[in-house]
């Protein structure tokens, strides 16, 4: 069994239950390296400074920030840590919204939620209440030093949990002057033929009818 990437507890009310995080999803993309075409070696990346060109060690390696006014703001590990938020093993479910008023935009990373042992009735009856409502979890996990937004909601098995955009991360469409051209009329029957072409190849989605052929054919050239 694939090791968790977060252990700790799911509450709502007075219902708290341990939970292990895992990755919903997992790339199966071909990665390529830098190789030397003469001896087939890897390629090292090294720190060059832009002014003299000469290598810098990685001790002489600091992180900066450039401002808009164009000063730069150097900073070190100890001052960025003691800004990540206070770590918690508790995913506190503070809101119940409908899912379909989430913007698929704001959706991110998914992970299963998946139950400690001994705690499978708690969490049947979470995951069935969730599913009876209609409704899906709101609340925030720090992971990976960082404090996000998560949504829990319950599919056809289980509990999926996913990071959500902060909202001002996300593009508006409002920046998008070519969309300001879709607004135009439409003859009803360019509309009534778009529909019937829609309706003759409705069919229910499985995603196992659109396999990733790029990497299939990637993977059969490299073989």
């Amino acid at each position: 069994m694939a090791r968790p990437v977060w252990v700790g507890s799911l509450s709502f009310g007075l219902v708290t239950l341990p939970v292990r995080l895992h990755g919903a999803v997992s790339s199966r993309q071909a990665r390529f390296h830098l190789l030397h075409d003469a001896d087939g070696a890897r390629i090292q990346n090294k720190r060059v400074c832009s002014a003299d060109g000469e290598e810098v060690p990685l001790e002489h390696v600091v992180r900066g920030y450039t401002l808009e006014d164009g000063r730069r703001v150097t900073v070190t590990s100890g001052e960025l840590d003691a800004l990540d938020p206070v770590a918690s093993r508790v995913i506190a479910l503070e809101e119940f919204v409908d899912p379909a008023q989430v913007d698929p935009l704001l959706l991110d990373a998914s992970y299963h939620l998946v139950p400690a042992r001994g705690a499978e009735p708690a969490y049947a009856l979470m995951a069935g209440a969730l599913r009876a409502s209609g409704r899906a979890g709101v609340g925030r996990l720090v992971l990976y030093q960082k404090g996000h937004l998560r949504l829990v909601r319950p599919p056809a098995r289980g509990l999926v949990l996913s990071t959500l955009h902060a909202v001002d991360e996300v593009v508006s469409q409002e920046q998008l002057p070519e969309l300001e051209l879709t607004g135009e009329r439409v003859a009803p029957a360019e509309l009534h033929a778009a529909l019937e072409l829609i309706e003759s190849r409705s069919t229910p989605f499985d995603p196992r009818r659109h396999p990733d052929a790029h990497r299939e054919r990637v993977m059969a050239f490299l073989e």
